[in-house]
């Protein structure tokens, strides 16, 4: 039964979803008081409801202004300013309670003259009851507006989703990203299924060390020295063209195709298992191919020599034969001279039985074969390959030594991080601090692990879920970014693209957190379903959250600039409607590492 006492207004205009309610003389205190309890009265971002049937149409309070009544039969000279002036509240529809449940969306339509209500304590817990029962739900924080509520968000419709956490520096963003999945680790952790559920976290600036769950494999990769965790990851990474093609800078028409050539010879040698024996007659074939370019062999000793390293224990005596080798008769017979004898290139026979064969013989002797590791081979692939085509000149030396030269530079980086390995890690929690890597691989590492578990994860996709969670996202999601070349800036974009626009369907789901918005990709940002808007200043931010988020009414939308530290508004499929939630702080154990310092603290420092 109503009660006249909640009663604070009548609807004066409908129009569509919005409406205009004049709110009584008497109802305009900022608190009312009944039965000695101090009730809440209405004011923007708080509900109402009005009655129609046997249910109750639920509005949100958007906005409130005075406005001035004209009586021409007044004939009092003097009036009180409360009564020539009517204070009137804006109000957006939500939704109806019926049934002791809220149902969200333009359901019925009230009339004009309708009486207004404030919402009781109880009907509110029913208007934020965004999760079927609170067994399956986290707790995010306090309702702004109903500081005594607490937010709970049904995990299935939160974590099933792409999220996306948005605010500039020093406004949460770390800390509802860390509270929201330590409260999910939290509660499940316990269960034997949750470690069908693997959760990765690309970490830019190491901050999260203490935070998730002390259950977890922390990875503090380094390309400053050795002293880093290298990645564990499969053998097939180095067999994706496309993942060398980014890493080498590798141009599409020339250089992209002869990568593809060499993965099929590391290919080749991988399958065989006797690899050294594999690789003898592909040495045979190159030597006979100096034999129609003297001049050439003279260039590439130094890569040759290489090949032997990549390959034998010891390549001592093969490298003094090398060094022993001239060219004659202007650049067209091979010689050397050994033990007093001449030896001389002039058929093709002569070549092979003084050179070839004896180099050959110094090298495949029991004992000298090294266990070739993965790399290696690889390395080995890419260099005979060069070597062996320019010899047919099937290639332009001016077109692949460029990628020959950044494969050597940006090798012993790759060496340093990925480690190749076919068991998978124990934990199902992983985070990989990227704080000690340069700008070079900054994006290269997250790009390289993100496409690995997504493969992975596809092939083995039945009853499990990838969570990807990359936080200070507009360093590798960016659209803007003019320090890579177009092609590298495409793939690394449609890599992310496809994962959140075909990941739900495999039971893959993205989390990104940034404090530049404009900087991320529109596709990325338009096909996020749960959204955590902190304190975002720039224009160019707000404007990209706006065009981006469905989810958002134009009063939270307003209010984007001026949140307080800590508060975000939460919209998404998850919620009814936007919601300003003050998002709980962690024990100071568990908070992420990236509060601002307490610089009258350092300076009064005695230490």
């Amino acid at each position: 039964m109503l009660n006249d006492f909640y009663k604070i207004g009548q609807v004066i205009e409908v129009r569509g979803q919005k409406l205009r309610i004049r709110v009584f003389e008497n109802r305009n205190s900022n608190v009312l008081i009944y039965q000695g309890q101090v009730i809440k009265n209405v004011s923007v971002g708080s509900f109402v409801k009005i009655p129609k049937g046997y249910s109750n149409i639920v509005g949100k309070i958007e906005g409130e202004y005075i406005q001035e009544v004209t009586n021409q039969n007044n004939k009092h000279r003097f009036t009180k300013e409360s009564e020539t002036i009517d204070r009137i509240i804006e109000v957006s529809i939500l939704g109806v309670l019926s049934n002791n449940r809220f149902k969200r969306g333009l359901i019925d339509i009230p009339l004009v003259f309708s009486d207004v209500y404030i919402l009781l304590n109880d009907e509110v817990q029913k208007i934020f009851e965004f999760a079927k029962n609170k067994e399956d739900a986290i707790c995010i924080g306090a309702i702004n507006d109903y500081k005594e509520e607490k937010l709970y968000v049904d995990s299935s419709t939160l974590f099933a989703s792409h999220i996306g956490i948005f605010g500039n520096t020093g406004s949460g963003k770390s800390n509802t990203l860390a509270k929201i999945y330590t409260e999910c680790i939290d509660k499940y952790k316990a269960n034997k299924g949750f470690s069908k559920s693997k959760f990765i976290l690309i970490d830019f600036n190491g901050e999260y060390a203490n935070s998730l769950t002390p259950d977890k494999i922390i990875y503090n990769i380094s390309t400053r020295n050795d002293d880093g965790d290298k990645i564990p990851i499969s053998s097939a990474f180095l067999e994706d063209v496309e993942m060398w093609s980014i890493i080498c800078e590798a141009t599409e028409k020339t250089q992209k195709p002869f990568l593809d050539k060499v993965i099929r010879i590391y290919k080749n040698i991988s399958k065989s298992d006797v690899k050294q024996q594999y690789i003898k007659p592909m040495l045979e074939a190159l030597f006979s191919c100096y034999f129609a370019e003297p001049t050439l062999f003279n260039k590439q000793v130094n890569y040759i020599r290489e090949l032997f390293e990549l390959l034998f224990v010891n390549i001592d005596k093969a490298v003094k034969l090398l060094e022993t080798i001239t060219v004659r008769n202007n650049g067209q017979t091979f010689y050397r001279a050994a033990n007093g004898a001449e030896y001389w290139g002039n058929s093709e026979q002569d070549f092979k039985r003084n050179f070839t064969d004896v180099l050959l013989t110094l090298l495949y002797f029991d004992g000298n074969y090294k266990d070739i590791r993965e790399y290696d081979l690889f390395e080995f692939s890419l260099k005979y390959k060069y070597l062996y085509d320019l010899c047919l000149k099937r290639i332009n030396e001016e077109h692949i030594s460029p990628l020959i030269s950044r494969y050597k530079r940006r090798s012993n980086n790759i060496k340093r991080i990925f480690e190749i390995k076919t068991e998978e890690n124990n934990s199902n929690i992983l985070v990989y601090s990227l704080v000690d890597v340069n700008i070079e691989f900054r994006k290269i590492i997250p790009l390289i692990l993100c496409k690995h578990f997504y493969e992975s994860h596809k092939r083995n996709k039945k009853n499990k879920s990838l969570h990807i969670i990359i936080d200070e996202a507009h360093n590798i999601l960016s659209a803007t970014s003019e320090r890579e070349s177009q092609v590298w800036k495409d793939y690394r974009l449609e890599t992310f693209e496809e994962i959140i626009k075909e990941g739900r369907k495999f039971g893959v789901f993205l989390t990104i957190s940034s404090q530049r918005p404009s900087d991320i990709s529109e596709t990325i940002i338009s096909q996020l379903h749960n959204y955590f808007i902190h304190r975002l200043v720039n224009n160019e931010d707000i404007r990209a959250i706006g065009k981006a988020v469905a989810f958002i009414d134009n009063t939270s939308y307003e209010m984007i600039s001026v949140l307080p530290q800590g508060a975000c508004i939460f919209t998404g499929v998850a919620s009814n409607f936007p919601v300003l939630v003050q998002v709980d702080l962690l024990d100071e154990s568990k908070q992420p590492q990236s509060n601002t310092i307490d610089l009258v603290k350092l300076w009064n420092s005695n230490q």
